[in-house]
């Protein structure tokens, strides 16, 4: 499976950032998407879903809540959804999530650094 590399934009404190149709990367449920979590601060990461059935799953990563398993997040179709991520739970050993898509997955994806 090829690889997606999402890079977060850095968001300031105390200034607003645009959320449009479209923004982001599109979804390509033939790749994985992989996103480098931030040393410091969370990783705030959005899904514009195109389908009914987009679902993305991130890997149990290596943190202590790691045999908590995969952390998986359903979109319908034309809906959006911003979520934190749990760094004991989806962070890789490269510090990185891992996003898999659902075959029938469609829209865009993006991704913030929160300081």
């Amino acid at each position: 499976m090829a690889e997606t590399t999402i890079t977060p934009a850095q968001m300031v404190a105390g200034t607003q950032i645009a959320v449009t149709p479209g923004v982001g990367t599109a979804i390509n449920t033939a790749n994985t998407m992989h996103i480098a979590y931030p040393q410091q601060g969370k990783l705030l990461i959005y899904i514009d879903s195109n389908h009914a059935s987009t679902s993305a799953s991130m890997a149990a990563g290596d943190g202590v809540s790691k045999d908590l398993g995969a952390q998986t997040v359903a979109v319908g179709d034309t809906v959006t959804a911003m979520f934190v991520v749990d760094s004991d739970r989806v962070v890789d050993s490269d510090g990185e999530v891992v996003i898999t898509w659902a075959t029938d997955s469609a829209g865009f994806c993006a991704a913030w650094y929160l300081p």
